[in-house]
């Protein structure tokens, strides 16, 4: 019976250690361990073997499933020390501060809010870390560097060892920075936080918060330069200033009386700028809506006389635009108030065209403050008499007349009803508007029962009437 080596091949096919081949007399043998396959299975046993050391150590961004189940099926328990291997880290401590929990990371901890103080501001401090129902106090330091600090307060720790309260910076400091500590009294615990004061910002304060533009009001300034001007606006930063101030040896404005200046109604904001520093201090202020007052004098008159105004309680200084009727257009007149807000007997001619009721309105430029008044135009009611009160035809007429415009233009007519009226000349009034012997009408034969005439006014629009009655030889005039 041949031999076969133990050595031969298998075929890829054939890697089943219990495949049994055909003998060449047709028997079957079984194939045989060989020292190959052995290294082969250690080989690949060592593989393995580490691959799972690498999971457990959470290698490779995750956990690798090894146990053929799928992705959603949970990793066998092979042994006590890789569960330990794989248990997450610990949570760090946390405190309270104020309304939420945040990790501790070595001993208490504040915070300032708002981050931005200003001399003289007001911020709340709150922290945690601390013992419980604990005195913490609060301490101030120029620089972090200082051994002390200036005490502006304290505070009790709740139950949590928690903290929370308010403190006013001290106008002192000026823009320096500061160190805000939190010191538990009798401990060693504490905490700091930065304090900023925002630099170029200074601080203003008004004795009277409410009031309305030209009233006078009492205003104090730190955090400037010394001897440094500072311009004062309402309500702007921009334009012309209302007034200027000077700072005093510490940069400071004590007790300077000022003006309020014309800004919206409602709620409005005193601004201080400093011109070289370009330090800025504002302070609250509550503008009061003006209600000025207007007379108008007389309450009666003509096209042409004079009216005289006067009115009061508009913003210092201010232009007040004059309108008649409506407030479109270009104004009738325009008036200055004085620094008292006032507008004193400022007249104007009435204009012609004008009848009956009229409405005076005054609106402060700035301001926008109105106010309403009135007047009533009378109409012209001249009268006209002739120089002659009857005659024969070829007699010339003349006329007296009275009552006209000042200076105004007259055109005379002749006739009436069917007759038709015609122009027979044009005069002019004087000053006090009248006129003697002007006009000429020469009686016609035509005239002899009757001839009546109007003599009207160019910018009065007033009509005089006269007649002459031929039959009776004597005239009338109206």
């Amino acid at each position: 019976m041949p031999e076969y080596d133990d050595d031969w091949d298998v075929p890829e096919d054939r890697d089943d250690p219990e495949y049994e081949e055909n003998t060449p007399e047709g028997g079957k043998k079984k194939k045989k361990l060989t020292w190959k396959t052995v290294l082969l299975a250690l080989v690949v046993f060592a593989i393995v073997g580490s691959l799972v050391q690498v999971v457990a150590r959470g290698g490779f961004g995750g956990a690798l499933n090894t146990t053929g189940t799928g992705g959603g099926g949970a990793p066998k328990k092979e042994h006590p020390r890789h569960e330990q291997e794989i248990r997450p880290p610990k949570q760090p401590k946390t405190i309270r501060l104020g309304n939420q929990r945040v990790p501790q990371a070595s001993g208490p901890i504040i915070v300032i809010n708002p981050g931005l103080v200003t001399p003289g501001g007001s911020a709340a401090v709150e922290g945690g870390g601390f013992d419980k129902k604990a005195t913490v106090d609060i301490l101030l330091k120029a620089r972090k560097s200082d051994t002390k600090g200036r005490a502006i307060g304290s505070v009790r720790s709740d139950r949590f060892g928690s903290i929370y309260a308010r403190f006013t910076m001290p106008e002192t400091t000026g823009n320096r920075p500061a160190v805000l500590v939190a010191q538990q009294r009798g401990s060693s615990k504490t905490a700091e936080a930065q304090v900023v004061t925002g630099g170029a910002v200074g601080t203003a304060k008004i004795n009277k918060m409410v009031g309305r533009p030209g009233d006078v009001v009492t205003v104090t300034a730190r955090g400037f330069r010394p001897g440094e001007a500072i311009d004062v606006f309402w309500g702007r930063t921009t334009g012309t200033p209302v007034t200027t101030l000077h700072t005093d040896s510490s940069g400071s404005v004590g007790q300077a009386a000022i003006k309020v200046g014309v800004a919206p109604t409602g709620s409005s904001t005193l601004v201080l700028v400093g011109k070289r520093s370009k330090t800025t201090a504002t302070a609250p202020f509550q503008m009061l809506a003006m209600y000025p007052s207007m007379k108008s004098k007389p309450y009666a008159l003509k096209a042409g006389q004079r009216i005289t105004l006067s009115a009061n309680k508009f913003a210092p200084g201010e232009r007040v635009l004059v309108y008649i009727n409506s407030t479109g257009g270009l104004p009738a007149f325009t008036a200055q108030a004085n620094g008292m807000g006032q507008i004193r007997d400022v007249a104007f001619n009435v204009p012609f065209g004008l009848k009956g009721r009229q409405t005076l309105m005054a609106i402060g430029d700035q301001s926008r403050a109105v106010v309403r008044s009135g007047f009533t135009v009378l109409p012209y009611t001249p009268s006209a008499e002739p120089s002659a009160f009857g005659g024969r035809a070829g007699t010339t007429l003349s006329f007296y007349v009275a009552g006209f415009a000042p200076g105004e233009t007259v055109n005379a007519y002749a006739g009436s009803g069917s007759k038709g009226q015609r122009k027979i000349g044009t005069f002019q009034v004087d000053s006090r508007g009248k006129a003697s012997a002007v006009g000429s009408y020469k009686i016609t034969p035509a005239d002899e029962s009757g001839v009546s005439f109007q003599l009207i006014g160019q910018k009065s629009g007033g009509v005089a009437k006269a007649s002459i009655n031929m039959s009776s030889g004597h005239g009338q005039g109206d």
